[in-house]
């Protein structure tokens, strides 16, 4: 069973990429991707996390499995993502 402090790398790669962005309550879409967020504030299509570092590391407290799978999943997601239109521009230079 993981612990608190097992979120820890992680989180830090999760900041290093850029996913841990919190977003106003009325935000509806993504600032990196446009993609439409969650009900969490999350991005399914990026992998942005809508909440903060600190609110992470709170609920890590009280259920640090369930945060290490938010965390691995926004990873993945962005490890997979490539943003449309970037390619088509330098292939045409």
């Amino acid at each position: 069973m993981a612990t608190a402090t097992d979120i820890g790398p992680l989180l830090a790669e999760a900041k290093t990429m850029g996913l841990v962005r919190p977003h106003p309550a009325h935000d509806v879409h993504c600032e990196n991707c446009a993609g439409r967020l969650d009900g969490k504030g999350d991005c399914p299509t990026c992998g942005v996390i809508g909440r903060s570092e600190g609110e992470l590391a709170q609920r890590a407290k009280t259920d640090p499995d369930g945060i290490a799978k938010v965390l691995t999943t926004a990873i993945a997601r962005r490890k997979a993502y490539k943003p449309l239109g970037r390619e088509a521009k330098s292939q045409e230079r």
